[in-house]
């Protein structure tokens, strides 16, 4: 067991004393089926923002909008390249692009990895980094020794993002109107308040409920 003692009111070792999924295995088959029996419509529709919003870096200075630009083919540029150059019998025109992204800039899914807490798990006094069921930091999960490695040398052994993409997110999605209730103003909203609004809209959240609370933030970038 990596640890005696939980954090107050979390959920360690509820599924498993090795589990990387936290609340995601409440999605069930018949989470997703209660989903499913939620649509009126068969529209489809996209809740990413586009990668380059909210622009420039006021949200936070150490995250950068994406740069795109176009990949090399040895001492030629990779965009509208006429593969006959290569090779006298093929027609194919092909390009080619390369991203330099902020993984948190825009849109993003949050592993469990991405976010831990120091906290005293042992019971010795001393409070250690880590993360959801106990998992480490700098044994499970491993950041750069340096500047030198910093692009290469991370590693999340657990608690990847992979892990929610294996498990696939399908289930049912409660809204939350936070827009309509407190404006556009910046105003804290703690969990009184958030039940407040629940319990004037009619909402209910359920367990394995996916929560999108909508703030109006998109609508003014």
């Amino acid at each position: 067991m990596r640890w005696k003692h939980r954090p107050q009111g979390s959920n360690w070792g509820d599924f498993g004393p090795d589990d990387e999924l936290g609340r995601l295995n409440l999605l069930t088959p018949d989470k997703v089926l209660q989903g499913v029996a939620e649509v009126r419509e068969g529209r489809s529709f996209c809740l990413s923002l586009p990668l380059d919003y909210p622009g420039g870096n006021a949200l936070n200075r150490l995250r950068h909008p994406p740069r795109r630009f176009t990949s090399g083919r040895g001492d030629k540029l990779n965009y509208n390249f006429e593969l006959q150059r290569i090779n006298s019998q093929f027609t194919d025109v092909v390009s080619d692009d390369a991203v330099l992204l902020y993984t948190q800039y825009s849109t993003q899914w949050d592993a469990l990895s991405h976010v831990g807490g120091l906290f005293d798990a042992d019971g010795d006094g001393v409070s250690e980094p880590l993360y959801y069921n106990g998992w480490r930091a700098g044994e499970d999960i491993r950041g750069p020794a340096g500047h030198a490695d910093a692009l290469e040398g991370v590693s999340a052994e657990r608690l990847g993002i992979e892990k929610m993409a294996e498990t696939a997110v399908s289930g049912r999605a409660v809204l939350i109107d936070l827009e309509r209730h407190c404006g556009r103003e910046r105003v804290l909203v703690d969990h009184a308040r958030l039940q407040q609004i629940m319990q004037a809209d009619a909402v209910v959240v359920e367990p394995g409920d996916m929560v999108c609370l909508y703030t109006g933030f998109a609508d003014r970038c």
